[in-house]
């Protein structure tokens, strides 16, 4: 019977209980840094309620490797069963239903108002517990999980315990059902004034007011009273008459009571940690699904031990991205069209710490946020955006991206990425994985690359997985001597974003972004002069406006 505190759960197998402490991930890295609000909002299934518990989960980063396999396996199960899943979704709203009522823990006195309520409620407990067993009783589970869960709702059904409840249920609803009205006789006095009254009888059947016309006419109508209906106050019971009603139904209900106190060790919240995982587990499905028909891979990675400090996928994407892409297009338009994906590989070769450069816009942060994200959905036990891959988990992820100007009162653009940057190093170990988006860009060129060198030597040191966006082209360039000259297994190496020349490159065609990821040395260009010229504010673009406005006091040649 479910007078656990927890039934079977389907994040944390038996034998690995969650373990109690601070989240690996902060909420700004979460929410901000790797965008993954959309994301969230998706497994929550766009229920604002649901979206803490996803986020929590999130944020746990669970590193051990068979919590993440006992999840994937869940989610396997429901990505090839089809039916099953339908089912579950289906008890999914009479679960959620029931969790949410708190009436199901009784106290040890208990007002009559309340007991139908509480009747009601077990029995949609019953009905929860036969519609969860129906669901999985046929279907060729694999996975630990699901076959935990099955069993257990199995064993709860055919308890003896549940079974007598489940009997009593209708006759106890039947002694309910026959209370729903009392006839009161009233005296009058021979001055025609009410001076006592007495209940005659409880009744089966409500009491309707008074007819309207046409029913009193052709005889419709069931038993009427000779007045409107009128409304008892419940809430101010201070006549003796009310107080008796109150007594007499009491009696009446007794029955009712008396049974129902053999089931006060009922525990609803022994449902509620499943009903959040099931919704959880659906949702992930949908999205994976929701992925797939825009054409998108979507893949459960191999898990690498932690210590190899290892990742590998092949046509990794932002899934962030790909929502909102497939936001704005249309239903017969696939994102995948429209989204370029990317290998990512983090081991003793090529390279476990990366500086990526390359031109303005050519997606780089786009680029980073993926590997971090394929690395939450991962540790969460979720399909991860990629065709296939092989990772080991990380103990936490650390991320340093420019902040709003004056967030660090009193500090200086460099001081606050400097005291950052210090907090990162103070809390990384080399199972972590750093994510620096254009760091050290408050200096000059010159001195932020000396800074750069040796914040870069200091992850080589360290031994993590961690990727560099930068400007700074020299600080890639100089990758080899980084390796030569600082102790460390994590080899430096070099990313670059690749572009397409619009044309010989020296007629001020513009560079096209391709937005691929490849490995190789820096272009020596972040092509700002671009973004200039697409925005109108390279020199030859200003003086035209200028020209436009009739604002140059010399003419320009």
């Amino acid at each position: 019977m479910l007078r656990d505190s927890r039934i079977v759960s389907l994040l944390w197998p038996p034998e690995q209980p969650p373990e109690p402490g601070p989240s690996r991930l902060d909420a700004q890295t979460l929410l901000d840094d790797l965008d993954l609000r959309e994301v969230i909002r998706a497994l929550a299934g766009n229920d604002e309620q649901r979206e803490p518990f996803v986020t929590q989960l999130l944020q746990e980063m669970c590193a051990r490797e068979e919590v993440i396999q006992y999840r994937q396996e869940v989610v396997a199960d429901l990505l090839a069963h089809e039916a099953l899943r339908e089912r579950l979704d289906h008890v999914l709203d009479g679960l959620t239903e029931l969790v949410q009522d708190r009436e199901l823990h009784f106290p040890s006195s208990w007002p009559v108002a309340q007991v139908a309520q509480r009747a009601s409620t077990l029995e949609h407990y019953v009905m929860v517990a036969v519609l969860l067993r129906d669901a999985l009783q046929d279907e060729p589970v694999r996975s630990a999980g699901l076959q935990a869960l099955r069993e257990k709702l199995r064993s709860l059904v055919a308890d003896a315990w549940f079974q007598q409840l489940r009997q009593e249920l209708p006759s106890l609803r039947a002694t309910l059902d026959r209370v729903r009205s009392v006839t009161v006789g009233i005296n009058f006095s021979p001055s025609f004034l009410p001076e006592s009254a007495a209940l005659l009888s409880i009744d089966s059947d409500g009491i309707e007011g008074r007819a309207p016309f046409v029913e009193r006419l052709f005889g419709k109508g069931g038993a009427r009273g000779l007045s409107p209906l009128y409304d008892i106050d419940v809430t101010n019971p201070h006549n003796p008459l009310y107080r008796e009603v109150l007594r007499l139904v009491e009696t009446a209900v007794a029955p009712v009571t008396q049974a129902l106190r053999g089931y006060t060790q009922v525990n609803a919240f022994a449902l509620n940690h499943l009903e959040r995982e099931l919704s959880f587990y659906l949702n992930a499905v949908a999205l994976t699904r929701r992925l797939n028909d825009a054409g998108l891979p979507a893949c459960q990675p191999r898990i690498a031990p932690l210590e190899a400090r290892v990742a590998r996928l092949e046509d990794a994407y932002n899934v962030t991205l790909a929502l909102r892409l497939g936001a704005h297009k249309a239903d017969s338009v696939p994102a995948a069209v429209s989204l370029v994906t990317n290998a990512v590989a983090f081991d003793d070769a090529p390279a476990r710490l990366w500086i990526l450069t390359g031109p303005n816009r050519g997606g780089k942060t786009t680029y980073i946020r993926a590997v971090g994200q394929a690395q939450v959905l991962f540790q969460a036990g979720l399909p991860v955006p990629a065709r296939s891959g092989r990772l080991s988990p990380v103990d936490a992820i650390y991320t340093h991206f420019p902040l709003p100007e004056g967030t660090q009162v009193g500090m200086g653009r460099l001081d606050d990425e400097a005291s950052r940057l210090a907090q990162i190093f103070q809390a990384a170990t080399r199972q972590s994985l750093i994510l620096l988006n254009e760091v050290l860009a408050g200096t000059s060129a010159f001195e932020a690359v000396a800074l750069a060198i040796d914040v870069v030597r200091g992850l080589r040191l360290l031994g993590v997985r961690a990727i560099y966006t930068t400007h700074l082209h020299e600080l890639a360039l100089r990758a080899d001597e980084i390796n030569g000259t600082t102790p460390g297994d994590s080899r430096v190496g070099s990313l670059v974003a690749e572009v397409d020349a619009g044309g010989d490159g020296d007629d001020g065609a513009e560079h096209r972004r391709t937005f691929r990821i490849v490995p190789g040395p820096p272009r020596g260009s972040s092509y700002a002069s671009d973004i200039a010229q697409r925005h109108g504010i390279s020199f030859p673009h200003l003086v035209e406006l200028f020209q436009r406005r009739g604002v140059l006091r010399h003419h320009t040649g």
